[in-house]
Order: structure tokens, then C-alpha cells, then sequence
């Protein structure tokens, strides 16, 4: 049979980067990947947008010390997925788009030689 997918807690470390990566890209985005329910590995890919509309240059931004808003949903996705990845698409500062990419073990279907599907 396969796993159950229990909610599980994530280490506050790993909510402190998800929370900072939110807060502070402009355009790009973050992949959650997990594995056995765990997050395992956060990649952050920010782009920069140079545009003739923006004329007062590169804006830096203070990191709020509380919460991102979408901070409760990502992690209510997140205690669902056993294996697979969360992609969260930011853009202008602002989560555009939540992607979610469920993978599932299958391990009572085998081939002749061992093999599975």
C-alpha cells in the first residue's frame, strides 16, 4: 500500500527562507520540492525587468518582519504533497501563480523482471 500523507510541521528555518524569497522578489520564481512529505531543496530564480516605464531605477525593498498573506496557503499545499514540487510564480512583487506537481510511488505493480511501471 502506499504512504499516507500525514500534515506535517515545517522547521521554522525553512519558513523563514520561504517567507524572505516572498517577500523579496520582484520577478521569478520559487520551486519547493519534496520528498517523503519533507521539503527538501527551495531553488529561487529572480529576473530582473529593465523597462523604459521605470525611470526611478532599482527599488530595494525592507523585509516585512510578519507574514507573507499567501504564507497559510502555501503551506496548506504543501501538507498535502508526499513527493512532487510547488512552483510559485511571482511577478511585480506579487504571487501570480501556484503550480503544484503531485508525484506518486508505485510499488505494487511490478513487471516480470522486478521492474516497475
Amino acid at each position: 500500500m502506499g504512504k499516507i500523507a500525514r500534515p506535517k510541521i515545517l522547521p521554522p528555518q525553512v519558513m523563514e527562507l520561504i517567507g524572505h524569497a516572498l517577500h523579496t522578489v520582484q520577478y521569478g520564481y520559487l520551486i519547493l520540492t519534496v520528498q517523503d512529505g519533507c521539503v527538501i531543496r527551495m531553488e529561487k530564480t529572480e529576473k530582473y525587468v529593465f523597462s523604459s516605464k521605470n525611470k526611478a531605477g532599482y527599488v530595494k525593498r525592507n523585509v516585512p518582519v510578519g507574514e507573507h498573506l499567501l504564507q497559510s496557503k502555501i503551506i496548506a499545499e504543501l501538507q498535502g504533497l508526499m513527493y512532487g514540487q510547488l512552483i510559485i510564480h511571482l511577478e511585480d512583487g506579487k504571487v501570480g501563480l501556484i503550480e503544484k506537481t503531485e508525484k506518486r510511488r508505485i510499488n505494487e505493480y511490478e513487471g516480470i523482471n522486478g521492474d516497475g511501471i
